[in-house]
């Protein structure tokens, strides 16, 4: 029976507590600079031919944009190129202009492979891939 009368005034006393705290409101949303609440998206446009011959030089870009805006500061823009479950080599873009990050590359040998693009921006991480068919 005493413990009917304790639980509700322990329930009772909680909320006091809780009520009575001095901690501060949080901080409300700065709408003046959306950088600072504005969600970021991370999305990437991978360019890779679709074929290549064997020893010729082909283009990879990765057209990094947020938001409807292109991304000329990601962290990091990296493309590795793997034949089946094997990564042969990554390799490190810079920033060419408006939002693309490019790297030149040749392929010894006739074979499929795919080329992925590593791409870190915003906190975020993003990495598609296509197919190249080398002959």
């Amino acid at each position: 029976m005493k413990l009917r009368l304790l639980l509700p005034a322990a329930v009772l006393a909680m909320g006091i507590i809780a009520g009575c705290s001095n901690e501060e409101e949080p901080a409300e949303m700065n709408h003046d600079h959306a950088s600072e609440d504005e969600v970021r998206s991370l999305e990437v446009d991978l360019e890779v031919p679709e074929t290549a011959a064997s020893g010729e030089t082909v283009e990879f870009t990765a057209h990094v944009h947020s938001n409807g805006e292109d991304v000329p500061d990601a962290d990091s823009v990296m493309f590795e190129v793997l034949q089946g479950e094997e990564s042969l080599e990554k390799i490190e873009a810079e920033h060419d202009e408006n939002g693309n990050y490019t790297i030149e590359h040749a392929f010894d040998e006739a074979g499929t492979y795919t080329v992925i693009s590593h791409v870190d921006a915003f906190q975020l991480h993003t990495m598609p891939q296509k197919d190249i068919t080398v002959e």
